[in-house]
C-alpha cells in the first residue's frame, strides 16, 4: 500500500516505526462530536492535517500562542487562517505534486453536522496554497468547524498526538480516537460502521449485494487493531453482532468494540502530568508561589484550582516564577479588569514568548 494511500492491509503497520514525527509528544483532547461523526474517506496525509489542526486547537484552549517563524495561526470573522509546513503531516514524498494534490483532496472533503434544532455543512479547508520552494502551505478552516472541535458538551477523547501521527492508515487513527479512554463497549450496524469511516455504502459486497463480512474486517478491522495493539496505549477487541446470537451461522449485522487499555505504550510523562492535574492546587503548585497567589495577589483556593496548569507551566518555564508574578503584581493594580484576571492573562503571554524563544 502506498503511504498516503486510504486503505490499509495486515502489512502496514510495520512501516509505522520508521516514520519520523517531527513534534513534542502531548496529549490533545477531541470533541466527542467530532469523533462519532461520520466522516469522508480521506487519505492519511489529510487526516495529519486534520491532527495538526486539532493540536492547534489544543495550544489555543491552553493559552499558548501559535506564531513563529513556521506556524501561524489567524483567527477572522468567518474562518481561521492556518500557515504550517508541509513536513508536519507528509512525511515521505515530500514533493510538491504531493502536497498540492493532498490540499486539493481535503478541500474537496466536507463536514456534516446536524441536531435538532440545524443542519449544515462545510470544507475541512478553503483557498489552500503552496508556496513552492517553502515547504509552507496555507489553508482557511471555518469557523463553525473549528467551534466543533473545541464543543466539548457531549464529552472528549484524549489521545497521544505522536502515536496518532505515526499510524499507518485513516482507519488507525480513527480507531484509536474513538477508543482512547472509552469506558463502554460502543456498537455500530454494519451501515453505521461505513459512514462513520467514510466507506462507501456499496464496498465490499458480493455481487448479489450482501456485505462481505470477510472483507470487512480483513481491509478494515484487523490492520487498524493490529497497528494499535504495536504501538498505542489504546487498542481494542471486537464481537460480531448477529441477527439471531442462538445461530452461529446468522446474518452479521453489525459489531461491538471495546477499549483495550496497554499502559506499556503510554508515554510516562504525560500520565505524570495528568495525574498531577488531578490533585489540589495547594499539593501541586509549589508552596511559596502558592501562598503568594493567595495572600498578596488574592487569588481564592477556587480560583487557583481552575488556573492550576498555568502556574505549574510557570514553574517549569521560568528560572525565578515568583519574581513574574511579583512584578505582574504591581502592573495589576492598574488594569481594568480584575487584578486576578490581568495577572493569568499576562502571565499566560509571557510563558508562550519564553517558550517561544526557547524553540
Amino acid at each position: 500500500m502506498d503511504e498516503g494511500g486510504r486503505y490499509g492491509t495486515l502489512n502496514d503497520y510495520k512501516h509505522m516505526k520508521k516514520l519520523p514525527i517531527n513534534t513534542q509528544n502531548k496529549d490533545v483532547v477531541v470533541s466527542w462530536i467530532y469523533t462519532w461523526a461520520r466522516q469522508q474517506e480521506m487519505s492519511i496525509h489529510e487526516q495529519r492535517i486534520i491532527l495538526r489542526i486539532l493540536e492547534f486547537c489544543q495550544d489555543e484552549l491552553k493559552g499558548l500562542k501559535i506564531k513563529d517563524h513556521l506556524c501561524k495561526l489567524e483567527h477572522n470573522k468567518y474562518d481561521v487562517n492556518i500557515e504550517m509546513p508541509a513536513s508536519l503531516a507528509i512525511f515521505k514524498n515530500l514533493e510538491a505534486d504531493t502536497i498540492t494534490e493532498t490540499l486539493e483532496a481535503l478541500s474537496r472533503r466536507y463536514f456534516k453536522y446536524e441536531d435538532d434544532k440545524r443542519w449544515w455543512m462545510c470544507s475541512f479547508i478553503s483557498s489552500p496554497e503552496y508556496i513552492k520552494g517553502s515547504g509552507i502551505m496555507k489553508f482557511r478552516v471555518d469557523n463553525k468547524i473549528w467551534d466543533i472541535w473545541l464543543n466539548f458538551s457531549k464529552g472528549y477523547r484524549r489521545f497521544e498526538l505522536n502515536k496518532a501521527l505515526a499510524l499507518p492508515t485513516t482507519y488507525a487513527v480513527q480507531f484509536y480516537m474513538l477508543m482512547s479512554g472509552s469506558e463502554k463497549p460502543i456498537s455500530f450496524t454494519i451501515e453505521q460502521f461505513k459512514e462513520w469511516l467514510g466507506i462507501d455504502k456499496d464496498a465490499y459486497k458480493d455481487k448479489d449485494g450482501k456485505d462481505r463480512i470477510d472483507n470487512l474486517e480483513m481491509r478494515v478491522i484487523k490492520p487498524a487493531k493490529r497497528a494499535l495493539d504495536e504501538s498505542c496505549p489504546y487498542t481494542f477487541t471486537y464481537s460480531k453482532i448477529k441477527l439471531n446470537p442462538l445461530n452461529q451461522r446468522s446474518r452479521v449485522t453489525g459489531f461491538t468494540f471495546t477499549a483495550k487499555y496497554q499502559p506499556q505504550f503510554r508515554d510516562e510523562a504525560l500520565e505524570s502530568k495528568v495525574l498531577q492535574a488531578k490533585v489540589s492546587a495547594s499539593f501541586a503548585i509549589r508552596p511559596d508561589i502558592y501562598n503568594y497567589l493567595r495572600q498578596q495577589c488574592c487569588f481564592s483556593a477556587s480560583d487557583l484550582n481552575n488556573t492550576k496548569d498555568v502556574w505549574l507551566q510557570a514553574q517549569e518555564v521560568f528560572e525565578d516564577p515568583l519574581l513574574e508574578i511579583a512584578m505582574l503584581k504591581a502592573k495589576a493594580r492598574e488594569a481594568k479588569k480584575s487584578p486576578q484576571a490581568f495577572i493569568v492573562a499576562y502571565i499566560k503571554g509571557k510563558i508562550a514568548d519564553a517558550m517561544s524563544k526557547k524553540k
